[in-house]
């Protein structure tokens, strides 16, 4: 039996899409800094992980990612990604009255030096 096609589907349908969502060393790096530097809180930290391996560069809502953290009050869930995505961390995308955030394609370490 020939596993040719299998393993060609697989690598194309799952190992490539893998790589694909996980974030850019140099986004993990800055991330890193602002750690180091005392701009991000431990809570944060802790958001900022789930939001990295749970829904990769996917898209997430503030409800979505209150429910699915599960231990974070909206409020602090709120100013998260507001506090990212000013960071440039997160990038957000309206949808009528609705905002989605996902993990920024493009960072830039000089949009976080002031």
């Amino acid at each position: 039996m020939d596993v040719t096609p299998f393993l060609s589907y697989f690598v194309k349908q799952v190992y490539d899409k893998l790589d694909a969502a996980i974030p850019e060393a140099d986004l993990m790096d800055e991330f890193q800094t602002l750690l180091e530097s005392g701009k991000v809180t431990k809570k944060e930290t802790d958001l900022w992980n789930f939001v990295i391996y749970a829904y990769g560069k996917g898209e997430f809502s503030t409800k979505q990612l209150e429910r699915d953290f599960g231990k974070a009050a909206y409020a602090t869930i709120r100013s998260f990604v507001i506090k990212f995505t000013n960071l440039g961390l997160l990038k957000s995308q309206n949808y009528g009255n609705r905002v989605r955030y996902r993990v920024s394609d493009n960072f830039s370490l000089h949009r976080t030096q002031k």
